[in-house]
């Protein structure tokens, strides 16, 4: 087998694994198959609608019927990046003064830092 035969054979493959790919990418669009592709439960997703992990317009829009439809590139996009997961910690002088940690909660909290 020649060297362009593989390639077009290569292709034809990747070609087919993109079209069963946006074939089950399309069904991501109801709360139920968001949730099982995040392995999150339904309450999580509304969640994350509630408190603005998912950005309306981005992540989600309201259909003529007034109900939550889903994108599903940025659903995918979501989970291949999930920046929900990091927290920013301001610093705030006030708060730590009024924080009191146990010694081996400091010496914890120490090694993490």
């Amino acid at each position: 087998m020649t060297i362009e035969s593989r390639l077009e054979n290569m292709q034809d493959q990747l070609t087919n694994l993109i079209e069963l790919l946006q074939i089950s990418i399309s069904s991501l669009n109801t709360k139920k198959s968001v949730s099982k592709f995040l392995n999150k439960s339904e309450k999580t997703i509304d969640n994350y609608i509630k408190n603005d992990t998912f950005i309306e317009n981005k992540h989600y829009f309201y259909n003529e019927n007034k109900r939550v439809e889903f994108i599903p590139f940025a659903i995918v996009e979501f989970k291949k990046n999930p920046t929900h997961k990091i927290k920013l910690i301001i610093n705030d002088n006030t708060a730590a003064d009024k924080l009191e940690l146990s010694e081996t909660t400091s010496k914890i909290l120490k090694g993490l830092l």
